[in-house]
């Protein structure tokens, strides 16, 4: 019986993972990058100490809520696909990508595993613009039919799930 259970929701995991992987690939923007791997850890710059929740040494939702790209009409989150990197590559990326788009330079980052964006029935493209592991979180909720509130409200209902998952560092001093 325990057997019979752990199977169907093997199978319903499967299923929803190629579900996931179909999404990502037909809605990615560029096709010779990598898909994002559920165990790879990925990272979230953060700007001002309000972004933090210091009780948990994590950050807050806010810097996940998604925002509209202004060249494809999508909802995205960008992130930085950190895994392989070393903190000296990782800052570098930020100094270069993030900072000089950014009123103010990142102060940190909040860093968890791919794994709580598809939980969350979320995607990445992982596009490789503006660096090669750059990767934006797709499958926002946003129907034209439904009201703006109901879909802001969806949209906080994940990335609040998803917030206590990405734990914060301090960047480092030069």
């Amino acid at each position: 019986m325990a057997g019979n259970r752990l199977m169907s929701r093997i199978h319903g995991c499967c299923a929803r993972l190629f579900r996931k992987l179909l999404y990502i690939s037909s809605n990615s923007t560029t096709s010779g990058c990598p898909s994002v791997e559920p165990s790879e850890a990925i990272s979230r710059f953060v700007v001002h100490h309000s972004d933090i929740q210091r009780s948990t040494g994590t950050i807050r939702f806010k810097r996940l809520m998604p925002s509209r790209n202004k060249r494809t009409g999508r909802l995205e989150t960008s992130i930085c696909r950190s895994g392989t990197l070393e903190n000296v590559e990782l800052w570098a990326i930020c100094s270069e990508h993030f900072d000089t788009h950014a009123q103010n330079p990142a102060i940190g980052e909040g860093t968890a595993k791919a794994n709580v964006v598809f939980t969350e029935g979320l995607a990445f493209d992982a596009n490789g613009i503006p660096f090669p592991l750059h990767a934006d979180i797709i499958g926002w909720k946003d129907e034209g039919s439904l009201p703006d509130e109901e879909k802001k409200n969806h949209w906080m209902d994940k990335a609040q799930r998803m917030a206590p998952q990405f734990k914060y560092t301090s960047r480092p001093s030069v």
